[in-house]
């Protein structure tokens, strides 16, 4: 595409120096049009498709699905991708498997959303984003529709996603292979104002103080989503960690 991204090339080389590692035969390909019988490693981003396409997701779950179509073994797989950076489906997801998650309303329009009757504060999440993109915090209905009237909000999304507020200075990402937590750190706001957590607001990075007393918690939650692998970033309303935590998103 012409694009290049740190992250995704960072993926490839790890990927690349395994297989070098322990001596498996591989092959690089850039054309995916002819390829079966094969297991596929790849790093699927929105970088990979057409800025054309917002919902980018769905363009990429349909290349896995045409390579699984072809007999392929690919990781990360079609049902994987559906997950990635799409808060709707996530969210749907979510609910449908029965995943502790702040409560979350998914709006078609601002007309639908006017006529709603939802307590505020509250979170706006971008549809399609990652990086704690896109999330802002509204403490009443008026910012919010001032907000939308000064932004054109569905040139990037196709839905308005409504969240409860948790009012958080921190959260935990947990990654977890094959049920086995394979990394965890917190992301922690500095502040005392809230702000989203990602490392690019300011956070703090933390390797330290896994709250084990949750841990079966947070096994069983992700053995809901019958995934191989993934990651969730997990949050405790007020940073009280003698209470239940809530699966905020879910990272393939």
């Amino acid at each position: 595409t012409g694009r290049f991204g740190n992250e995704i090339f960072s993926w490839d080389l790890s990927a690349i120096n395994y297989h070098l590692k322990h001596k498996i035969d591989f092959r690089i390909t850039f054309n995916y049009d002819k390829i079966k019988n094969s297991i596929i490693f790849w790093s699927p981003s929105k970088n990979f498709v057409s800025y054309n396409f917002k919902n980018y997701t769905e363009e990429l779950c349909r290349i896995a699905q045409y390579l699984e179509n072809q007999n392929n073994k690919i990781y990360p797989s079609s049902k994987e991708i559906s997950l990635y950076e799409n808060k709707s489906y996530m969210h749907k997801y979510f609910n449908e498997k029965e995943i502790n998650s702040p409560n979350t309303n998914i709006f078609r329009s601002i007309t639908e959303l006017e006529k709603s009757d939802i307590s505020f504060p509250i979170i706006l999440k971008g549809e399609y984003s990652s990086g704690s993109s896109d999330i802002h915090k509204f403490n009443d209905k008026k910012s919010l529709l001032e907000f939308f009237s000064t932004n054109s909000y569905f040139d990037s999304f196709d839905n308005i996603l409504i969240q409860d507020f948790l009012n958080i200075r921190m959260d935990l990402r947990v990654t977890i292979v094959n049920d086995e937590v394979v990394l965890f750190y917190w992301r922690k706001n500095p502040s005392k104002e809230w702000k989203p957590t990602a490392s690019s607001y300011g956070s703090k990075i933390d390797f330290s103080g896994y709250p084990k007393k949750w841990k079966s918690f947070i096994m069983n939650e992700f053995k809901k989503l019958s995934l191989p692998m993934g990651a969730f970033d997990i949050a405790w309303d007020n940073d009280d960690l003698s209470k239940e935590p809530y699966i905020l998103e879910f990272s393939p």
